[in-house]
């Protein structure tokens, strides 16, 4: 880009900027704010729109939500294994910037059911690309040490989207209909598009800048001091420290691909291995199959909920304050798990994380029961938060596996990795919604939801068993 080059000579501090560590992290962090805010900026309205605007059943509530799994699956697969063989990040994240940009344009014109579902499953696209990316490069620039309150903080911003966007949502669609919120979709696409294409850099050449620099200016001691905290035993502790729910952990999955060359300047010799063999990890199935049925009740919930507020207690206005209040939850919740989780590991071993998955899928099952049987909003209410605090039991235990188990490895799998999460995420999003909203629609919310929950929360919990067995059954 001759305008960009000639740009960088003229102004130098842009020059600093775009090769800055801190500003591959602010755009991270900005761009899983844009991601999750267009996502939840649509979640309260869309039961509206299809009832009311185009009439069609109450089963394509979870269809819609399907699409968007959909495609969470196919920017996953599309990204993670190309941008590990090819070795870049930053065209697939400006691939993703120009994707909501065409989802918007999508949305803004939509006037027919067929139209909102290519709408969802181009924006589920881009979702996939982007989440699998952003954690990606986060990873690529900051050494182990760094990484896990970096990644802390990209996930608060998440959240803090989670709970704005259902509200924000809301509102902009009593103002200004569909192409209100469709419009502020589109002009968050152009927002990302001009910061990649300003100061958005490709973070591999960071890395690899990194690296040239380190090695440079390493001593034989600090190159001691840095094998000595790339160790199982610390990186163990350090990569479990910090994790948040309904994300992939990139942080601890960073360790093995970018961070020891950032921290050492050593050439990266790296196997590559594909997503089907990580997943032959008894470790990483058991945490798989967690997200995934973390995801289906969660998502499940997203299209039933604003039904049963309207059905059950005729307060079809608090649907974005219902969103909101289960962000908080997770907004507050997510370092005080993340902290208990951490102390477990630590004192009692890496298998305690499988304990707290099993006790996260029983405390599902005790939420879903609660919300389902409550005779009140505010009964329901208390079930719907401890329902993110059940969630996140699942979550954060999971997304600690993927990265013990890639610390151990010497793999070219950093996006792939940061994928597996990404794909389990989304085919929890496609695979019960649609079950739920079929069964809501014949038979209403207690009975459906309730089974759904306790059938897949059990199989959940066995599975978490399995290896905990093993381990005890191997001495």
């Amino acid at each position: 880009m001759t305008w960009l080059n000639w740009a960088l000579e003229r102004f130098p501090l842009l020059k600093r900027v775009r090769q800055s560590t801190s500003t591959v992290w602010a755009i991270s962090s900005l761009f899983l704010f844009i991601d999750t805010f267009i996502y939840s900026l649509t979640v309260a309205n869309l039961p509206d729109i299809l009832q009311s605007q185009m009439h069609v059943s109450q089963s394509s509530n979870g269809v819609i939500t399907t699409m968007f799994g959909l495609g969470g699956v196919i920017g996953a697969l599309a990204s993670g294994m190309p941008s590990d063989r090819l070795g870049f990040r930053w065209p697939f994240q400006l691939i993703a910037a120009v994707l909501y940009i065409v989802a918007g344009t999508v949305f803004y014109f939509s006037q027919h059911y067929y139209q909102l579902l290519l709408f969802r499953l181009i924006n589920g696209v881009a979702s996939g690309v982007a989440c699998s990316m952003l954690y990606t490069t986060v990873g690529d620039v900051y050494p182990a040490d760094l990484l896990g309150f970096k990644v802390a903080i990209v996930y608060f911003c998440n959240n803090i989207a989670y709970t704005i966007g259902p509200i924000c949502g809301q509102r902009l669609f009593e103002l200004h209909g569909v192409r209100g919120t469709a419009s502020i979709v589109i002009a968050f696409g152009v927002v990302e598009v001009i910061l990649l294409l300003t100061v958005g850099e490709e973070s591999l050449a960071i890395r690899r800048s990194l690296s040239e620099s380190s090695k440079a200016t390493e001593s034989p001691a600090q190159k001691s001091s840095i094998i000595a905290t790339l160790s199982p035993q610390s990186s163990s502790a350090d990569g479990i420290s910090h994790k948040g729910a309904l994300v992939p952990d990139s942080a601890t999955m960073a360790l093995v691909h970018g961070c020891p060359s950032i921290s050492s300047g050593e050439e990266d010799v790296a196997v590559r291995m594909p997503v089907w063999r990580l997943l032959t990890q008894l470790p990483v199935l058991v945490s798989t199959l967690s997200i995934f049925v973390a995801t289906c009740i969660q998502c499940t919930l997203e299209a039933l909920v604003p039904l049963h507020l309207s059905d059950y207690f005729h307060r079809s206005d608090s649907t974005g304050i219902t969103f909101v209040i289960f962000g908080l939850a997770l907004t507050i919740l997510v370092p005080l798990v993340g902290k208990a989780n951490d102390r477990l590991i630590e004192k009692y071993g890496d298998h305690v994380r499988f304990h707290v998955m099993l006790f996260g899928s029983l405390a599902t099952i005790v939420a879903i029961l609660v919300m389902a049987l409550a005779n009140s909003y505010a009964l329901m209410m208390a079930g719907y938060v401890f329902l993110a605090l059940a969630n996140l039991c699942m979550y954060v235990p999971a997304q600690s596996a993927y990265g013990e188990l890639v610390n151990c490895t010497d793999t070219n799998a950093m996006a792939q990795s940061c994928s597996i999460s990404v794909i389990a995420w989304a085919v929890g999003a496609i695979a019960m919604p649609p079950v739920g909203s079929a069964l809501y629609a014949s038979s209403g919310f207690t009975k459906p939801i309730i089974g759904l929950s306790a059938s897949t929360c059990i199989l959940c919990a066995a599975a978490c068993l399995i290896y905990p067995v093993r381990k005890l059954r191997g001495k």
